[in-house]
């Protein structure tokens, strides 16, 4: 267990680091909180409660030394064009201490969150990069036995945390975690536009409130997190704040090619398929999992979307065998594929893929495996990794604020926003929508209907060279699969002289990496490394794409 030592310096500023239960009593934009007076007219009808913080003195023992930190929990307000305060930010930060006494600022620091949309960032908090870390089974138990789901759980020093490359904040979205937003602000705030606003508005006042802005800067996103991550990498440019570096975790760029189930999403999720397969003996025999992956990209980017592209045209001898080679690389048979007309989705493949055991694989991570309740079905009756993972880390994150980091807030975690999925009503459903930037190539405007975010993060490449961006990946991820990311990737149209910022790393891992022990040090072996990479040459090392052979157009 670490050491404690509370904070007791006064501090004006509501989210500085070193503060100790101070509160705020006005809004950055001079609206009363915790009042209901307000000149004001933006301010909600419900006031949010004031900016707290508190801060305690914490040690780390890591490779034998002795390391001090500041763990800060707070909350920050933020405003929309329409409401402020708009949202009470709850963020969790922790600050090396290099001599024992203060902050260093020439340190880098790096914004973490989680994605959703709507998602509380509990499982990056927990499961990663922080000092303190969940002890949690690999998701995989060895043969016969069940994961382990029940309390007690334990959390122990993170011997792989971050910390030592950069300061880590960790970044609630508002109304998921401890965070709240006025019900005015829903509307604005559950949007991909509005979100990544909110975002950018809180790094900005965080630099502000603690005297970094001349930091280096990352931002750190997982899942739809990397749809925020990307546009955001952008909009920060905008507001004057170059990024350092970014982070895509189980990376999602375009959600058009799923939306339609476009012949794109079938080609981009095959990889995985076999990947699965591969680890549940289905297929691959003795090749190795990297070499049975790359069979399958060579056959989804090449005979496979030639395939696909003749739609009906197809000849019956050409469905017959691109059957039986996808048959052969996903473990499904060659006339479940060809009923599904070379088409699988993913739903199916996790119900298909062990039927004959009575079993469905995870969504997560796909090397998990669960009996289903309904075996006959295409559906399956729950999500059988996230099952597993989801009680301890429920239960730790509230031990860990609440009872080791002193939050106080009387509210309950919210692991998910209360938005309706099924709602278009802005307010009540999330607006998918998205500005693309000005200028972007399209056949007709910038305003789409959905999350495709390539654009932003191109623009932000082209306009900020020295931006470096890691793209992680697990193999076993059914959520965002890794084949489709390197096609997203693939379609930046950056100059050549760029393309080398962008590095690629795997993982025998699901859609969060670190729950796999083995897969976790790899990450942040491959992150140490990314921090330290100073050119682009450096980023090339780090890369672990492999190539696709040439299209023989000359033939």
């Amino acid at each position: 267990m670490a050491n404690e030592q509370a904070q007791t310096t006064p501090d004006p500023a509501a989210s500085r680091v070193g503060a100790t239960d101070q509160a705020a009593p006005s809004s950055p934009c001079g609206a009363e909180i915790g009042t209901g007076g307000s000149a004001d007219p933006r301010s909600p009808k419900r006031p949010l409660p004031a900016p707290t913080t508190r801060t305690t003195r914490r040690t780390l023992t890591l490779d034998g030394e002795e390391r001090s930190y500041d763990a800060t929990v707070a909350t920050l307000t933020i405003d929309t064009k329409k409401v402020a305060p708009a949202a009470s930010v709850f963020h969790a930060d922790f600050i090396a201490l290099p001599d024992g006494e203060h902050a260093d600022p020439s340190r880098p620091v790096t914004f973490l969150f989680n994605g959703g949309p709507g998602s509380a960032t509990t499982f990056l908090l927990l499961g990663s990069l922080g000092p303190r870390r969940i002890v949690t089974e690999d998701p995989v138990p060895p043969a016969g036995a069940a994961p382990a789901t029940t309390a007690p759980y334990e959390l122990i020093d993170n011997p792989q945390t971050l910390l030592p490359q950069s300061d880590l904040v960790f970044i609630d979205a508002p109304s998921t975690g401890f965070s709240q937003m006025a019900d005015e602000a829903k509307p604005e705030l559950w949007s991909v536009d509005g979100d990544v606003a909110a975002f950018a508005q809180f790094i900005q006042k965080w630099l502000s409130a603690n005297g970094r802005w001349n930091s280096p800067k990352y931002v750190f996103g997982e899942s739809y997190g990397t749809v925020r991550g990307s546009a955001l990498s952008y909009a920060l440019l905008e507001a004057g704040i170059a990024l350092n570096g970014l982070v895509l975790l189980s990376d999602i760029l375009d959600y058009g090619h799923i939306l339609g189930s476009s012949d794109q999403a079938y080609i981009g999720y095959l990889p995985t398929y076999a990947a699965i397969a591969h680890h549940h003996g289905r297929a691959g025999g003795r090749a190795d999992l990297e070499a049975h992956v790359q069979e399958a990209r060579v056959f989804a980017d090449g005979a496979l979307r030639r395939a696909l592209s003749r739609g009906d045209r197809l000849a019956p001898g050409d469905a017959a065998a691109a059957a039986e080679r996808l048959g052969e690389l996903t473990g499904l048979s060659r006339d479940y594929v060809l009923r599904s007309d070379l088409r699988v989705t993913d739903p199916r493949f996790r119900k298909e893929l062990l039927r004959d055991q009575g079993q469905v694989v995870g969504r997560y991570d796909g090397r998990v495996s669960a009996y289903d309740l309904d075996a006959a079905s295409d559906d399956e009756t729950f999500v059988a990794d996230d099952a597993f993972l989801s009680p301890a880390y429920a239960a730790l994150v509230n031990a860990y604020l609440r009872d080791e980091l002193g939050w106080s807030g009387t509210e309950e975690r919210r692991p998910f926003a209360d938005f309706d999925w099924e709602s278009v009503e802005p307010g009540k459903g999330w607006t998918w929508s998205h500005k693309l930037p000005e200028h972007t190539k399209t056949m007709w405007g910038t305003q789409l209907t959905h999350p495709q975010v390539i654009p932003d993060l191109a623009a932000a490449v082209v306009r900020n060279p020295r931006l470096k961006v890691l793209v992680a990946n697990g193999y076993f991820d059914l959520a965002t699969p890794f084949f489709q990311t390197e096609y997203d990737i693939d379609h930046l149209a950056l100059p050549a002289a760029l393309r080398a910022n962008i590095a690629f790393t795997y993982y025998r891992a699901g859609h969060m990496v670190y729950t796999s022990p083995a897969a976790l040090s790899k990450l942040i072996g491959d992150l140490r490394r990314f921090y330290e990479a100073d050119s682009a040459g450096a980023m090339t090392a780090l890369d672990e794409r492999p190539a696709l052979p040439p299209l023989g157009l000359d033939a």
